[in-house]
């Protein structure tokens, strides 16, 4: 089969148009399918690995169907699985966005409803209810969200194992795993979606943090590259469409460029030459000036989609977290000052009262010598 056999991209492509071409009837709707995918293409996009991949998968209808976009990270590691296991699926390519004629390939970041996704695409969403991506359908078994989508791989069918075999490991793996998605990706995309400076570098600041805290937590470099050593597994899988975008979307956005001669970014670029030299990892990645287009939106802060709203949240609370922070600031400044005058007044006041109780004091005890002299010249 073609999924299994190690050809260069040129001779994929090749091979699967060739094995089109011998199904008979399915070859035009496959060329009609490519000339529609490249309406309002730039010279400057040509057909990457992942490109010539997504042709090889989509070519001949399969039992097993990966419902995924090109373009998403989350999708790209249900993506990544397939091609580690070298399963023989069908690409079932999902455009959950409106289109756009005036943008490069028609791209957008606004979000179709999920009753116009219902309507365009009725299979993805009876596999996917949610209407996200990626799903998965084997044969009649579905399931949804990327990570359960990857373990559902490991465990459905043959091939290297994504999880280690310890309950222990397991568990680090999916901990891991989940940090990528709650922490590292969220604070990488509110800085490429705030449009404030100063937030941007808060955010950088955050995120170079956030990876630090997830190098710590990878096996020494002498037990081998990636994030468990030798083996190549379930946090390298969830990790590695995020880092593609930290480094193609990230640096030409945002000029986002790791810290040198730091200690978790170097053992990070020794995992990202392993990880990124890896096949199935290799041949998911699409054409770089196409990637970068598709983000422009997100650069400007003009998504619509779910995961965009979630972050313009987010930055929404920071600014205004920041915003209080301020006015706590100046009140407590102005606090201060009041305190300041308040006390120089007490301390005034106490100088004055400890001079009108000296003063008392001198007058009682004149008085008392005074009547201390009259008393004895009474007597005599």
């Amino acid at each position: 089969r073609v999924s299994r056999l190690s050809l260069e991209p040129t001779s994929l492509r090749l091979r699967a148009l060739t094995g089109v071409l011998a199904t008979g009837g399915y070859s035009r709707k496959m060329a009609a399918a490519e000339a529609k995918r490249k309406v309002n293409w730039p010279s400057e996009w040509k057909d990457a690995a992942g490109e010539l991949t997504i042709a090889a998968r989509s070519a001949v209808e399969k039992p097993v169907k990966l419902y995924t976009s090109w373009f998403c990270p989350f999708a790209q590691r249900a993506w990544i699985a397939m091609e580690e296991k070298q399963i023989d699926y069908q690409w079932m390519e999902i455009n959950p966005y409106e289109v756009d004629p005036r943008e490069p390939g028609g791209y957008t970041k606004k979000a179709l409803p999920i009753a116009k996704k219902r309507e365009i695409f009725p299979e993805f969403v009876e596999v996917s209810p949610t209407g996200l991506v990626p799903g998965l359908d084997n044969d009649g078994e579905k399931v949804h969200d990327s990570m359960i989508v990857i373990e559902y791989i490991d465990e459905a069918f043959v091939g290297p194992a994504l999880l280690p075999s310890s309950p222990l490991e397991r568990a680090r793996q999916r901990k891991w795993s989940q940090y990528v998605t709650d922490k590292i990706q969220k604070d990488y995309y509110t800085m490429l979606i705030a449009q404030d400076q100063k937030l941007q570098e808060e955010y950088r600041e955050k995120f170079f943090e956030s990876c630090r805290v997830f190098a710590e937590a990878m096996a020494p470099v002498e037990k081998g590259p990636y994030f468990h050593g030798s083996s190549f597994t379930m946090v390298d899988i969830a990790f590695a469409p995020f880092w593609q975008r930290f480094v193609w979307v990230g640096g030409y956005y945002r000029d986002l460029e790791f810290p040198k001669n730091d200690e978790a970014f170097d053992r990070l670029d020794r995992w990202w030459k392993a990880v990124s030299a890896r096949k199935s990892v290799a041949d998911t990645f699409v054409c770089k000036p196409r990637l970068i287009s598709s983000y422009k939106q997100y650069s400007r802060n003009e998504a619509t989609s779910n995961y965009g709203k979630m972050i313009q949240s987010a930055i929404a609370n920071a600014k205004n977290r920041n915003v209080n922070t301020g006015s706590l600031g100046s009140k407590n400044g102005a606090n201060g000052a009041a305190v300041s005058t308040g006390s120089r007044l007490i301390d005034s006041a106490g100088k004055t009262l400890k001079a009108v109780a000296a003063t008392c004091l001198a007058l009682a005890v004149g008085a008392a010598v005074l009547n201390k002299s009259a008393g004895e010249k009474s007597r005599k």
